[in-house]
């Protein structure tokens, strides 16, 4: 059972990482208009946070699967299961911060920026896990 809320709870990471990215893409022009920062400045942030985002996800996931998942093949798992956190929490953050102002709503492109992104994600994480999983079964082999 503990597995399985630590299995539930990586996930739940996993999902985190590309929603608040989507989000800043999609909001970025109603951040500058209640920051009052330019157009320029707020992509530049998230363009900052993006990168942030896929550092600490290339050295925090493969430690957080050997340590927290014990880098167990079953961990695997979490690779479909952050795809249903995702949703909610995009439908949660819809619900709770609607676009009321037309001038805030996205451009046509980001949709699909966003499509482009989450197709790729799901083998940036297969790849990390990959990274666990060998390096935990490395170490067991030479024990």
């Amino acid at each position: 059972m503990n597995f399985f809320i630590r299995l539930n709870m990586s996930s739940i990471l996993y999902a985190l990482f590309p929603v608040a990215c989507i989000e800043l893409m999609v909001n970025v022009y109603r951040i500058s208009r209640v920051t009052g920062w330019g157009l320029e400045l707020v992509n530049a942030l998230t363009l900052g946070f993006f990168i942030c985002g896929v550092l600490f996800s290339c050295f925090g996931f493969p430690k957080l699967i050997r340590h927290w998942l014990g880098g167990r093949k079953a961990s695997f798992f979490s690779l479909v299961l952050w795809i249903p956190y995702f949703l909610i929490l995009i439908r949660i953050l819809a619900s709770w911060i609607p676009i009321t102002n037309p001038a805030d709503k996205p451009n046509p492109v980001t949709g699909l920026i966003a499509l482009a992104a989450l197709g790729l994600y799901p083998f940036f994480l297969a790849v990390l896990h990959g990274f666990g999983t060998a390096v935990t079964a490395k170490n067991e082999n030479t024990n």
